[in-house]
């Protein structure tokens, strides 16, 4: 398929992969001129048109889901040989089975394993409020995407076996082979193993073998898959503090075990839930390694866990002992109106700095939400299409179809719209970023000759950093 055109709108660029539910292509979209990923199914799941049909109605409920940390389907159709596709985001990252083969032990920071069960927890309780349960949780099927000085940002991927509530409350039956037990046995509630319906809580038992699989380095049961099976059903699940050197938080502890229960009612009830119970667990930031808070600039342990201080946090950390030292100077001296004009001027260039570090964090908000707010008008607009695409192949007469044609080209027309008002959307926050850039370059001989000045104020009273402040200014 390597070179070949989908539709008229996705060139092949490269097989990524093979799963269960069939291949995974790299594309390119021609008129958008972006990389996204195909996978074609199985050609025995378009075996008949009842499945067709099903798996339209699928798609449509999965494309629903609308989460920055869910990989986005933006079209669906069949390919000339009658196979089915589905055209998503590319996630260009590494899936967190990899991520943990390449951490010592297997095990992640407590931070960093903090945030991507935060993530997973919220985008999971998002599937779950629009009717959709993924049923096949586990690391090979979360990518993470690293990049430098922000957080990870975690992509669920694969609802391929995902079984979806209509609005009535039944169940849609599965786009899969009937008779099989859909999941990977060590992330598998045990209900799963019993007769009956599938629980939207079944995906936080996984959540649960996750991030017990993200502390300790292991999943909570390994071995055969007899041992393993016959272990979610009956057996209480290890201690993370029996795994982990140096033991835990409790919080951390309850939740995992919580989590693990063998009764859904005895589990936490939603994602939401899961996410406010990991909010309270010490060690938890939303943004580990990013930006400190504005009231507080004292470098965050980074999510890679404790990293060896660079010459310019070991600068700013002293200099804000000098800070605390000058003040408590000042407070005993409130008339030494040359030291409260240097500790001023400090003060002075760090709050511009302070609302520099808030205005950087604004803008990477901002273009998340303007990615995000985009990609969801464009999934809506290209689904309208495909769906279009399928009554075209009902057309009763030519005049239809060319009713159907019109209506394609009117929307692709809107796709395009969408996709060039996010990109001069985009155009102007890089300006706006090459701006704050600009300032904090200017800023920051500024900040260092303000504490330059501080320090000859203060003569003698910094003591024994004196020499290291000295050499780092």
């Amino acid at each position: 398929m390597i070179g070949a055109v989908i539709d008229g709108t996705y060139r092949v660029v490269e097989r990524l992969g093979a799963g269960a539910m069939g291949e995974v292509y790299l594309v390119e979209h021609l008129q958008l001129g972006r990389r996204e990923a195909i996978k074609v199914l199985l050609p025995e799941l378009a075996q008949d048109q009842t499945l067709a049909a099903r798996f339209r109605r699928e798609a449509r409920a999965i494309n629903r889901l609308r989460h920055p940390h869910i990989v986005g389907i933006y079209d669906f159709g069949q390919l000339p040989d009658g196979r089915l596709y589905l055209a998503m985001e590319y996630a260009a990252g590494e899936s967190l089975d990899l991520v943990l083969d390449h951490t010592p032990g297997r095990r992640l920071p407590l931070a960093r394993a903090l945030l991507l069960a935060h993530q997973l927890a919220g985008a999971i309780d998002h599937a779950h409020r629009e009717g959709v349960v993924h049923r096949d949780l586990k690391p090979a099927n979360l990518m993470v995407i690293a990049a430098q000085n922000k957080p990870d940002v975690l992509k669920i991927l694969d609802f391929g076996v995902a079984k979806v509530i209509d609005a009535e409350g039944g169940r849609n039956d599965e786009l899969t082979r009937r008779g099989e037990v859909f999941g990977t046995p060590e992330y598998l509630a045990p209900e799963r193993l019993a007769p009956g319906t599938d629980d939207p809580r079944s995906d936080l038992y996984a959540i649960g073998c996750i991030l017990h699989e993200m502390v300790a380095g292991a999943a909570p049961f390994a071995g055969s898959l007899a041992f393993v099976l016959a272990s979610h059903m009956s057996l209480p699940p290890p201690r993370l503090a029996t795994r982990v050197p140096g033991g835990v938080p409790p919080q951390l502890e309850g939740l995992v075990w919580a989590l693990l229960a063998k009764t859904p009612a005895e589990r936490p009830q939603s994602g939401a839930e899961v996410q406010r119970a990991l909010e309270q667990i010490p060690g938890f930031s939303a943004r580990p390694g990013g930006p400190a808070p504005v009231d507080d600039e004292r470098t965050v342990i980074a999510m890679q866990g404790p990293a060896t201080p660079t010459a310019r946090d070991l600068r700013e950390q002293l200099c804000e002992i000098m800070m605390q030292i000058a003040e408590g100077a000042l407070a005993q001296s409130p008339h030494d109106q040359t030291l409260a004009a240097a500790l001023g001027y400090v003060r002075g260039v760090r709050d511009e700095k302070v609302r520099l570090i808030a205005a950087r964090g604004e803008l990477d908000e901002h273009q998340v939400h303007t990615v995000q707010s985009s990609r969801e008008k464009e999934g809506s607009l290209r689904f309208a299409i495909a769906d279009l695409r399928f009554e075209r192949q009902r057309a009763g007469s030519p005049a239809e179809a060319m009713d159907v044609d019109f209506q394609i080209d009117a929307l692709s027309m809107r796709v395009a719209e969408v996709s060039s008002s996010m990109q001069r959307a985009l155009r102007d926050l890089d300006a706006h970023g090459v701006h704050l850039a600009s300032y904090e370059y200017d800023l920051e001989p500024r900040w260092v000759a303000a504490h330059r000045h501080l320090r000859q104020v203060l003569g003698n009273r910094i003591g024994g950093i004196a020499g290291t402040i000295d050499a780092l200014l």
